[in-house]
């Protein structure tokens, strides 16, 4: 054999192994992101919200989805058509029976009711997160009632409480402050334990310079039309009334119908309308939270709660902002949802 016959048979043995290395290298690199791919915990987030159309879910659905297309993982949105919580529990129990989500992140319509569904899924190895409120009987705290269950949320006495200081807030400065509580459903225990939180909060505290007087308390709802009816029955009644607090729904309604130069508007939500409202000057307040925030903390908690990392289980998302939604504290801050849809 010549010497350039050698060296061409030299060349081409060095050329074959760099392709085999390469080839090799590649093949590596796509067997490692397969199995990477394979052995993530959660590929699907089974979602499920208040109902379909509502915007506070779909504002807590939009920080899910951001969370988890940060991780990589797919989610399917399962809120019902409408607010029907035997409807809701129906859903999550289905999911279950089906299979093809790690994990699920829940606004549950009934607190109480959705936690033997929540304990069902997790005997099946799904991660649960409850969203917004805890899952059980007790409404004084976060701490899980499932176990193995994951709480991003807030309890409704804390709720109750922060709206509380917030009417004690917009009383100073006047002699006596005669408060109006606009409650959600009576029917709702959780709503029943913000109400007593709410009152007891009120009647415990104090100003200087004023005495505070809780004069109505009567069913709001969470609705405009049921505020406005709400609001004008108490100003009927009590037209010395100087604080109003409701859902902000109601106190939408309200607005319509009271002199918001005499009586200080507080709505217990943080819709954009809410926001508009308290930076107008037509309310003194609302309750001030990051409803998009939750969401993804949902899916940062449950991830690694699903891979095996031993979160805390419990974060209070009273935490993430300063509820007390007076004007100062709000600056620039915008809702992620209407309470007009």
């Amino acid at each position: 054999m010549t010497k350039s016959k050698k060296l061409f048979v030299a060349l081409a043995a060095v050329a074959a192994m760099s392709l085999a290395a390469c080839s090799s290298s590649d093949s590596a690199s796509t067997t490692e992101s397969s199995a990477a791919a394979d052995t993530q915990v959660v590929k699907k987030i089974a979602f499920f919200g208040f109902w379909k159309s509502n915007s506070f879910t779909q504002a807590v659905l939009a920080g899910v989805q951001e969370g988890a297309a940060a991780a990589g993982a797919e989610v399917v949105d399962l809120s019902t058509a409408g607010y029907d919580a035997a409807a809701q529990i129906k859903a999550v129990q289905d999911q279950t029976i089906k299979g093809d989500a790690q994990m699920y992140v829940m606004l549950a319509s009934d607190s109480v009711g959705m936690a033997t569904a929540a304990q069902e899924a997790i005997a099946k190895g799904i991660t649960v997160v409850a969203a917004f409120t805890p899952l059980g009987a007790k409404f004084d705290t976060l701490e899980p009632q499932v176990p193995g269950l994951v709480v991003v949320g807030e309890t409704p006495i804390s709720n109750g409480k922060v709206l509380a200081e917030i009417a004690v807030a917009a009383c100073e400065g006047k002699a006596t402050c005669n408060v109006a509580y606009l409650e959600g459903f009576k029917a709702l225990p959780l709503d029943n334990a913000r109400t007593a939180a709410f009152v007891e909060t009120l009647k415990g505290s104090s100003v200087a310079g004023s005495k505070i007087k809780l004069v109505a308390q009567v069913e709001g709802g969470y609705a405009a039309d049921s505020g406005k009816k709400a609001a004008q029955d108490v100003l009927q009644a009590h037209p010395e009334v100087n604080v109003m607090v409701g859902s902000s729904q109601a106190i939408l309604g309200a607005t319509d119908v009271v002199d918001t130069t005499k009586v200080a508007l507080i709505g217990n939500g943080s819709s954009t309308e809410a926001y508009a409202n308290v930076k107008s000057g037509k309310w003194f307040g609302l309750y001030n939270s990051d409803i998009k925030g939750m969401g993804v903390k949902s899916v940062e908690i449950g991830l690694a709660q699903a891979n095996g990392q031993k979160p805390n289980p419990v974060f209070d998302t009273q935490t993430l902002l300063d509820a007390h939604g007076t004007k100062a504290i709000i600056g620039d801050l915008m809702g992620t949802y209407s309470d007009l849809s």
